[in-house]
């Protein structure tokens, strides 16, 4: 975000700071592989392109996810409204509860990818694996870490199912949005600097929110490349047409330099549950090696699952 008035650069960079800080230490040591489940046309379309889409997070399948984090913050917020006794501190939870109350995420800039740390896993194949005839394709975790790593506001994270990690970050991000409020007091009218530091600190607090889940989906051990739309990156989006929206996507690019050749660090691909597999596991094999990767295993999916 630019054009503040009040928040300065270096503002910015704390509150950015202060998010990663906490969504690098959600927990759970980075596995050897991890796996991304898909379509047909997912996996044809990554093995062509060496690129991985991102989604815009209102686009995501589950249409409520993205407030999870958000509706914890909030209620926390009300708490804090109800027993505050300083009159100086209530413009900022007035304009928190005001803007959490009519958040809107359709614009927002963070785009996210989603793996899994479960092989072959009956769950994955429902969701995002189309049922029968589905892929998951195997990576070597640490190179995508190191991928990631590399492009700007992007990080590999798993996702926090913990009632207990998100009640501990929701009071600390209250207690430092309280502190930044107080720090930028005297700049100018304090409603005016709460409506401006609440927008541009909810905007970094979207990589937290990109990444918290609630405990109920903790069986599907996610992980994932959050990343934010840079300026300039508007040219690099694609769009797809879904039942109900027109979806934006942002590829990147996981190719890593193998032998001297840009390949995808890819370990193992399962074909999922289906009557043909014997069938799609030779087109896969046969797809791999056009797209000149040699030796990569092609295993049948185990889960005995068929759509009704």
């Amino acid at each position: 975000m630019s054009g503040f008035q009040y928040v300065k650069p270096e503002d910015l960079e704390e509150y950015r700071q202060f998010c990663i800080h906490h969504a690098r230490h959600f927990g759970r040591p980075l596995p050897e592989e991890i796996w991304h489940y898909t379509d047909a046309n997912g996996l044809i379309g990554i093995l062509q392109s060496g690129k991985i889409w991102t989604t815009q997070v209102t686009c995501l399948n589950d249409t409520l996810e993205q407030r999870y984090f958000g509706d914890l913050v909030h209620a926390a917020i009300k708490d804090r409204r109800k027993q505050n006794t300083d009159p100086v501190i209530e413009p900022l939870l007035r304009v928190a509860d005001e803007a959490l109350e009519a958040r809107d995420f359709t614009a927002a800039g963070q785009f996210v990818a989603c793996f899994s740390e479960a092989e072959d896993d009956l769950g994955q194949w429902r969701g995002y694996g189309g049922g029968e005839c589905g892929y998951a394709i195997g990576f070597r975790a640490q190179a995508v870490l190191n991928i990631v790593s590399t492009r700007p506001s992007s990080l590999l994270l798993p996702m926090s199912y913990a009632d207990s990690i998100h009640s501990f970050v929701v009071a600390d991000v209250i207690r430092m949005a309280e502190t930044y409020f107080w720090q930028g007091l005297g700049r100018g009218d304090p409603s005016a600097w709460a409506a401006e530091f609440v927008a541009a600190f909810a905007n970094e607090l979207s990589i937290i929110a990109a990444t918290v889940k609630h405990p109920k989906f903790s069986g599907e051990a996610e992980r994932r490349i959050a990343t934010i739309l840079q300026v300039g990156q508007h040219n690099e989006l694609i769009f797809r047409q879904k039942r109900t929206l027109l979806a934006r996507h942002l590829p990147v690019d996981l190719t890593v330099e193998i032998s001297g050749v840009r390949r995808l660090a890819i370990t193992r691909i399962y074909v999922g549950p289906g009557s043909a597999q014997k069938v799609s596991k030779i087109s896969v094999g046969d797809l791999l090696l056009q797209q000149g990767y040699q030796g990569i295993p092609v295993e049948l999916s185990k889960v005995p699952y068929r759509v009704p």
